[in-house]
């Protein structure tokens, strides 16, 4: 059986040799169709006039699955040679139909998103546009992406990677938290970022991309102090990124010893996850017979009623190799998404209040004119009146 370790080594020496750039150029205009295909089989693209034409640069993709997970892809993603070469090409067409964002074009890197969306090429590209907009959007989280900057929640035990693949071949990500947390000197957003990097590392792994992996976490220790960092902004920021930001096949999430005060914060994450997430949220509590019932006594802790040994919060081996990857996860620059200028608009006060001023002003010229005119009008009055009255007078006298 393969060990976490050794498909660690693979993902290094193909994240040194694919890790993804991007474009120095735009890609060419184009409009966005409207609406998902009609079904995967049209994502594929009948279209498509050669599988050969997928094989024209140096990041060309060559599988390496063994055979019994090339059996595995083909019976639950649908994955053959053929239906690998006409997704990539297809995915490569449906991403020059927009301009605004450099995509990476490297196969490997799109090959995730693929596997991860079971071959279907619109929901695949769909996740690749989320992907790079998240970047942009939350510049603050993927700001010095790269092991080191994690290297203190590493040190504190969380998360590691279990030293044995389950029976179904998939790494387990296992959390402890063993009372080291201090909210006060970081955030669940770094810890977050450390699973997620570490999710991303293992992903690079074609075994990896198809069998997924299991996340088991250990909630014993939590209190009100790190609960209440979990506020609902933050689950939603994290959830979304993790959702779009991380082509992997997640398996399984379980939880043990949670305390109450957790149920608010899954409260708080449930209405951000999608369906399929929180149907593979399972809570053991102190159950520790469930739990074996999906991950093997073999290779679980002691401390869960296992046979491998105690939790390892040094993990030496596994930490090390990790941090060595001391590089930017994100394919994703300052300048991944063509921003559009938009054009200035005036503000409501601005507006108002430059409109106030050309109205006086047209009042003004107006009002001047006008007290021009009723004055000579007035004056005209007056002569009329004097003239009546002169008029009257002449004619008593003559009268008389």
């Amino acid at each position: 059986m393969t060990k976490p370790n050794q498909i660690a080594d693979t993902a290094v020496a193909k994240r040194s040799r694919s890790s993804p750039t991007m474009d120095k150029e735009a890609e060419s205009n184009g409009s966005l169709p409207d609406g998902p295909p009609d079904s995967p089989d049209s994502a594929l693209g009948a279209s498509a006039s050669s599988p050969d034409e997928v094989n024209g640069d140096d990041d060309t993709y060559i599988c390496t699955l063994g055979p019994e997970t090339q059996k595995k892809a083909e019976n639950e993603l649908g994955e053959t040679d053929l239906v690998r070469q006409l997704a990539i090409m297809n995915l490569k067409k449906r991403m020059e139909q927009r301009s605004d964002i450099k995509f990476c074009h490297d196969e490997r890197f799109l090959l995730r998103f693929l596997r991860a969306k079971k071959f279907e090429v619109e929901r695949a590209f769909n996740s690749i546009v989320k992907y790079h907009e998240l970047h942009i959007k939350h510049p603050d989280f993927f700001k010095d992406y790269k092991p080191t900057a994690i290297k203190h929640v590493l040190d504190d035990g969380f998360p590691m990677v279990l030293s044995q693949l389950d029976e179904e071949g998939r790494p387990v990500i296992a959390m402890k938290a063993v009372g080291s947390w201090d909210p006060k000197k970081y955030s669940v957003v770094d810890i977050a970022k450390a699973v997620f990097m570490v999710m991303e590392n293992l992903v690079e792994d074609d075994e990896v991309q198809v069998n997924g992996v299991v996340l088991l976490v250990d909630l014993d220790l939590i209190g009100p102090s790190h609960a209440i960092t979990f506020s609902p902004s933050v689950a939603k920021k994290l959830t979304t990124i993790f959702q779009n930001c991380v082509p992997v096949r997640l398996q399984g999430i379980h939880f043990i010893n949670e305390p109450l005060v957790m149920d608010a914060v899954f409260t708080c994450m449930k209405p951000f996850m999608q369906d399929k997430i929180k149907d593979r949220m399972l809570m053991h509590g102190s159950n520790f017979e469930s739990l074996k019932c999906y991950i093997p006594l073999s290779i679980l802790p002691t401390e869960w009623g296992g046979e491998a040994g105690p939790y390892d919060i040094d993990n030496t081996a596994w930490k090390k190799e990790f941090l060595s990857i001391d590089h930017e996860f994100s394919p994703i620059t300052d300048d991944a998404i063509v921003k559009k200028k938009k054009k200035k608009k005036l503000g409501l006060k601005r507006a108002t209040k430059g409109t106030v001023k050309r109205i006086a002003k047209i009042a003004g010229k107006k009002s001047g004119a006008r007290k021009v005119y009723e004055a000579d009008k007035a004056k005209e009055e007056e002569k009329s009146r004097k003239q009546s009255k002169t008029g009257m007078k002449t004619s008593k006298s003559s009268f008389f």
